[in-house]
């Protein structure tokens, strides 16, 4: 008796074979597109690399270049101003996709302005208290500034703070007992909020000494924080005549009809800068860096780096 068979169906190990080879397929194509995706990981890792090493070299031929340009001003004139060439920006043409350019720190209030032989400076403490009060911000926070910087353990009222407020915090710390060394230290600041902060950047800054405000180049605002009484009007009264023609000497903006009956303290107040910020943006194919580099010019006429910084693009 014979048996039927269907001799068109293949015998079972050719299907496992089928098998074991579209398995040894998948394998190898998941191995090649992960070799791949980490080859393009790299070049592009690289890439990152090389373009970040040529902006840092653009931001230091660039200080190079405002080193000279702040060095020919100091020969040139015997005040700064934004007639000056510091004041003016680096042509868009004269590095593509680079852009430079100096602001005069001495604009602005230096923190470190303060506190003078760990004593509070009265005029300033009195210009900043009113500069706070212009930006809406509460000037009790200037008790706990001074306490900050002071060498003392007391707690001055009714706003101050010391280590044991510190000590409170969810992550603790000391004060600092010395000068600002940064101007984000003033974030660890008991009272000082992250909106103050944000509000007051622009008016403010350090550095390791005391620098007169040059009321040449100085924020409209801040030379309302000179007095009282000095109206918004007279403000701008005093900084279109400065836009015309810089003062040549403090008595001379001291007796402008602006300010002449107001009695302004000439003390922290000049017409000359030594503190300069040049801001630096480098776009370097899809990279775009930004470098702030804090410029303090010497009597001498030497340009010294005081510190240099990567700025993020949402700050920029």
């Amino acid at each position: 008796m014979s048996t039927l068979r269907d001799y068109n169906l293949p015998p079972p190990q050719q299907g496992v074979a089928l098998i074991i080879v579209l398995l040894i397929l998948s394998i190898a194509t998941v191995a090649v597109v992960s070799m791949s995706s980490s080859r393009q990981l790299d070049i592009r890792r690289t890439e990152n690399l090389l373009r970040s090493a040529q902006a840092l070299e653009y931001s230091y031929s660039l200080e190079s270049w405002a080193a000279k340009v702040l060095r020919d001003e100091l020969s040139d004139n015997k005040h700064d101003g934004f007639g000056d060439n510091w004041a003016k920006a680096l042509p868009k043409t004269a590095i593509p996709g680079v852009a430079a350019q100096l602001t005069d720190l001495q604009g602005r209030f230096n923190l470190n302005n303060l506190l003078v032989e760990n004593k509070p400076s009265e005029p300033d403490v009195q210009r900043f208290r009113r500069l706070l009060a212009l930006l809406d911000i509460k000037p009790v926070i200037i008790d706990a500034i001074l306490d900050w910087m002071d060498a003392d353990s007391e707690t001055r009222q009714p706003g101050g703070a010391e280590d044991d407020t510190y000590f409170d915090e969810k992550t603790p710390y000391r004060s600092a007992n010395r000068p600002f060394a940064d101007l984000s230290e003033l974030l660890l600041v008991h009272g000082v909020t992250q909106q103050d902060y944000q509000v007051l950047k622009p008016y403010i800054y350090v550095t390791d000494t005391y620098a007169a405000i040059n009321i040449n180049t100085a924020e409209p605002l801040l030379i309302r924080s000179l007095a009282d009484k000095l109206s918004a009007k007279n403000t701008e009264l005093l900084i279109r005549a400065i836009r015309r023609k810089p003062f040549e000497r403090i008595e001379d903006f001291l007796q402008h009809d602006a300010v002449a009956a107001l009695g302004i303290d000439k003390q922290g107040l000049g017409i000359t800068s030594d503190n300069f910020l040049l801001s630096v943006r480098v776009q370097v194919g899809k990279i775009s860096l930004l470098f702030d580099s804090h410029l303090k010019r010497m009597e001498n006429g030497n340009i010294t780096l005081i510190k240099r910084q990567r700025r993020s693009p949402a700050n920029g």
